[in-house]
């Protein structure tokens, strides 16, 4: 009999076998278990009698069902299921979220024109403060391609800014300046939706799923009663951290999770289903901590006792997970949207949808209503630098693949991995941390030393706030293991020159070589994406230098080439009319000199502050 179209199908599927029989297999087995007992009853067992086609229908039957014991084999296995419903189990087990489309993002200039200050020195620019605004988080910008992007932290433009001259009155004096500021914006569109539980439901665990689908992030929900729900992992975490803004610097708390939800995300359509708690809410107080008395009963009055084993976790024993939103209205804000057109090009954003604005340091003063109408009209918004980060919801099989990732991830801090992986996941809200490294600490067995490091808006390293550091700490503290000790220290800023002669060649023109060595090293060595503990590779720099056109020869030697920067090389640069500030931290580029590589002190960091004032090539 020849092979059946069902059969070349089932030899097809069965990629990975388990019971390891086929068609043919189970066929030979009956023949021959047919030969030994049923000899004397049917004897011909060709393909076009009666016994073959008993003996074919047979093996089909076996054949099948081998097939399908297959499947449900693979079924259990995530990396070999198929079945939608299964797969979607499996990724629900192993907590995969983020599967939609994901937003971008892109720091957008803000400029504004705001009158001067008074009593200024001669060619001093500075603006008035009573006028100068803070623009909120929240304040909504598009493209020309019509992208919504919202902004993420407030712009105070009392600091940290860029200065640029304004208008001129008749007397020649400068009467108005132009402040800009950047600040970081993410795509999307905001909405709202409201839904109401009825009294019906008790104890249940209700739930509403979003209209929109590739939701990125639920801004806040409410119910009528202004009781806010807080999103937790679980509906079993106790608590969350808040953020708390105190004299400009933003603090992390935590706070304890009383009504709470969870997101839950459709693998199939891409959207999310908010599912609250299961509580009543009338006796939180109990619901937080069980009586004490309870667990000490059964020592009393006994004059001996045997070890007695307890589970911490019934000391914060809860009779529900969460207050239930029964019987209440329910508003969600939320932000969806995203993907990889969400990329936009740079100049994009020029539209301002909807503005938050705030003048906070006028409440002395009485402005008037034309002028603060004109600051607003004046304010300007574009995007120097492409947004980036979109990108398009994840296939199944590229679900799968996170799998076995999320499986071995934990929410606490083991190794140094887990412990700057934590770090750098913390929000951008409570600062933002530049680069890190965790060293052992050299005196003390068990203390792991953190070394942070930040950048200000000129690129150049600066030192963590005191604020940052303790929301680093609040943060990590409730990672880490008891006995994981922390220390939160500064990276050692060290910077440097380079200070090259060579020998150009006679028929090229020197200034043409001078600044094309000087700009391939920029280049070629991005000192800018150096590490912590990174060493300068004097050699790299040695082969650059030799390698570009009209170069014969360096004569600095190669152990010479780096020079050492600190403050006493601070100067005043008459050409950029700035002062020119090094760091105090200095090191021996020669004693720290070892085959052609400059090796950084302890958690140190090289830094090439002025990169057109630092590259110096001469003949």
């Amino acid at each position: 009999m020849s092979e059946s179209k069902l059969q070349r199908y089932l030899n097809n599927s069965n990629n990975k076998q388990f019971i390891n029989k086929s068609f043919d297999d189970f066929r030979a087995d009956l023949l021959s278990y047919a030969n030994q007992y049923y000899s004397g009853q049917i004897i011909d067992f060709s393909e076009s009698s009666l016994g073959g086609l008993f003996l074919d229908f047979a093996s089909i039957v076996g054949d099948s069902l081998v097939y399908y014991s297959e499947q449900q084999f693979k079924e259990l296995d995530y990396e070999t299921a198929t079945d939608f419903d299964n797969l979607t189990k499996f990724l629900k087990r192993a907590n995969i979220k983020r599967s939609q489309s994901t937003p971008s993002s892109v720091e957008v200039t803000f400029l504004i024109e705001i009158p001067v200050a008074e009593n200024l020195k001669i060619n001093e620019l500075k603006p008035n403060m009573q006028f100068v605004p803070v623009i909120q988080r929240g304040t909504i910008l598009s493209s020309s391609n019509g992208i919504n992007f919202t902004l993420t932290e407030d712009i105070d433009f009392s600091k940290d800014i860029k200065i640029e001259e304004g208008d001129i009155n008749v007397s020649g004096n400068v009467i108005s300046v132009f402040i800009s500021k950047k600040g970081l914006c993410t795509s999307g569109f905001n909405v709202s939706e409201s839904v109401s539980f009825t009294n019906a439901s008790k104890g249940m665990f209700l739930s509403y799923e979003l209209n929109n689908s590739n939701v990125t992030n639920i801004i806040s929900v409410f119910d009528n009663e202004n009781n806010e729900y807080l999103n937790v992992e679980y509906l079993s975490q106790s608590t969350v951290f808040k953020k708390n803004k105190i004299n400009n610097d933003v603090y992390i708390s935590t706070i304890p999770a009383i009504y709470k939800y969870i997101i839950e995300e459709n693998y199939a359509t891409g959207k999310t289903l908010i599912r609250f708690g299961n509580g009543e809410g009338k006796t939180l107080k109990d619901n937080v901590l069980v009586n004490p008395d309870d667990l000490i009963l059964p020592l009393k009055n006994n004059d001996y006792f045997s070890r007695l084993d307890l589970d911490p976790n019934l000391l914060f024993e809860s009779n529900t997970l969460g207050v239930s939103p029964r019987n209440k209205t329910v508003t969600v804000n939320y932000r969806y949207g995203g993907g990889i057109s969400h990329n936009i090009s740079e100049k994009s954003i020029t539209n301002i949808e909807s503005l938050k604005i705030i003048f906070p340091y006028s409440e002395e003063y009485d402005i008037d209503s034309t002028i603060k109408q004109n600051i607003i009209n004046s304010l300007s918004v574009t995007n120097e630098t492409k947004a980036k980060g979109g990108t398009d919801a994840l296939s199944l099989n590229e679900l799968k693949e996170l799998i076995p990732i999320a499986m071995k991830s934990q929410q606490r801090i083991l190794t140094y991995e887990d412990l700057i992986a934590r770090l750098m996941s913390m929000p951008s809200d409570f600062g933002r941390i530049h680069k890190a490294v965790a060293l052992d600490n050299q005196h003390i067995n068990g203390i792991k030393d953190l070394y942070v490091i930040c950048k200000n808006s000129q690129g150049i390293y600066e030192n963590a706030s005191d604020a940052l550091k303790q929301n680093i700490s609040n943060y990590l503290n409730e990672f880490r293991l008891i006995g994981y000790n922390i220390n939160i220290l500064d990276v050692p800023v060290y910077n440097f020159c380079i200070n090259v002669k060579i020998k150009v060649d006679s028929n090229s023109n020197v200034d043409f070589v001078l600044f094309d060595v000087a700009n391939k090293i920029f280049e070629l060595m991005r000192f800018d994406s150096m590490q912590i503990g990174q060493s300068l590779d004097v050699n790299k720099i040695y082969s650059i230098i030799e390698k570009t056109k009209g170069v014969i020869h360096v004569l600095t030697k190669k152990e010479n080439i780096i020079k050492s920067k600190n403050t006493n090389d601070n100067f005043f640069d008459f050409n950029a009319n700035t002062n020119i500030f090094y760091n105090d931290n200095s090191f021996n580029p020669v004693m720290q000199y070892k085959e052609g590589m400059i090796y950084v002190p302890r958690a140190g960091i090289f830094e090439l502050k002025y990169s057109t004032l630092d590259i110096k090539i001469s003949v």
